[in-house]
């Protein structure tokens, strides 16, 4: 094979990644008509369109997907094959390709990132917003960080921290509405309500205490999917919600946040999952990478807030996951 067609794939996948020439171009640093050239010259060599220029973003045509989807593996493949290269086991360099949940972006991973840099200056990350997807070769990434529990894939799977459900709003909300006595009276109270990746909308909070169990299904005027959208409102005093502890630890912190019924446990609080591609998941780049978070999480579960509660145990996966995803 040519270094001209293997530079023509690495093309076609940057041109769908991104959606259109000018952008795979920018993505790339190279001209556009070269790329709209070498994807040009492949649809020729191959005797078929590979892309659906009548879509915005470009899509791959139906006959090319699984062509597409080959082609994005085979360039990860070798992106790991010359950033080998680079490695050195007492001195990590090379680039690490992080996705993630954006939750996990703005909770866990902006305050790490420095700390991360300077233990391991010669080792580049290239952070890209998982979004909905959780598929480690579609996402083109050599790690992915997601709050839950990510589908089964060629990859390996770390659990960098249980978490805990903590039901919070600020002390002027529970002033003015009462703090709750029980899981059941969330019933009257304003609650937000976050949608999953899945499209599932968390309405019901279930608990547990000394072996009892309540299910309580909750409501509210907000649902939405992004975190630091739907905090808003909560740390205004207009809403309560339930978060993990990882993710509240700001606001608990500074008294801007009111945990209630510490007494109960929330069931089916999502682990902080991390998925490591098989491929690179020796390369010392890599296991730098995924070395630190483990070691850093770690830190943070043991000095969570509040204090004092029982320890963190691993949770199940809730019954609409097992409907929706398995």
């Amino acid at each position: 094979m040519s270094i001209h067609k293997l530079r023509a794939l690495e093309y076609l996948v940057a041109v769908v990644e991104h959606g259109g020439f000018n952008a795979a171009a920018r993505k790339l640093g190279v001209a556009a008509p070269s790329v709209h050239r070498l994807v040009k010259a492949l649809e020729a060599e191959l005797g078929t369109a590979l892309l659906d220029r009548a879509t915005a973003p470009l899509r791959p045509t139906p006959d090319a997907a699984a062509y597409v989807d080959q082609a994005r593996r085979l360039v990860a493949e070798l992106r790991v094959l010359d950033a080998s290269l680079q490695d050195r086991a007492q001195s990590p360099s090379g680039e690490v390709i992080v996705a993630a949940q954006s939750v996990v972006m703005h909770f866990v991973l902006a305050e790490l990132l420095p700390r991360f840099h300077a233990r391991f200056p010669s080792v580049r990350i290239d952070l890209r917003d998982a979004g909905t997807e959780r598929d480690l070769a579609r996402l083109g990434s050599d790690v992915l960080l997601q709050f839950g529990w990510p589908p089964m894939q060629e990859a390996s799977l770390r659990t960098l921290a249980d978490t805990r459900w903590l039901v919070v709003a600020s002390p002027a909300y529970w002033a003015r509405h009462g703090v709750p006595a029980h899981p059941s009276e969330l019933s009257r109270h304003a609650c937000m309500l976050f949608r999953t990746p899945y499209g599932e909308v968390l309405r019901r909070w279930s608990f547990e205490r000394e072996g009892e169990q309540v299910h309580v299904d909750v409501d509210g005027w907000l649902v939405g999917d992004q975190r630091t959208a739907l905090d808003s409102p909560v740390y205004a005093g207009q809403m309560v919600a339930r978060i993990n502890d990882l993710t509240s630890q700001p606001g608990v912190r500074e008294g801007v946040l009111q945990p209630v019924l510490l007494d109960w446990v929330g069931l089916n609080a999502p682990p902080l999952n991390l998925l490591i591609r098989r491929a690179v998941a020796r390369q010392p780049r890599v296991r730098a990478w995924v070395d630190f978070l483990a070691e850093e999480l770690d830190r943070s579960a043991r000095q969570r807030l509040p204090a004092g509660l029982p320890p963190v145990h691993p949770s199940k996966r809730p019954d609409w996951f097992k409907r929706r995803v398995g």
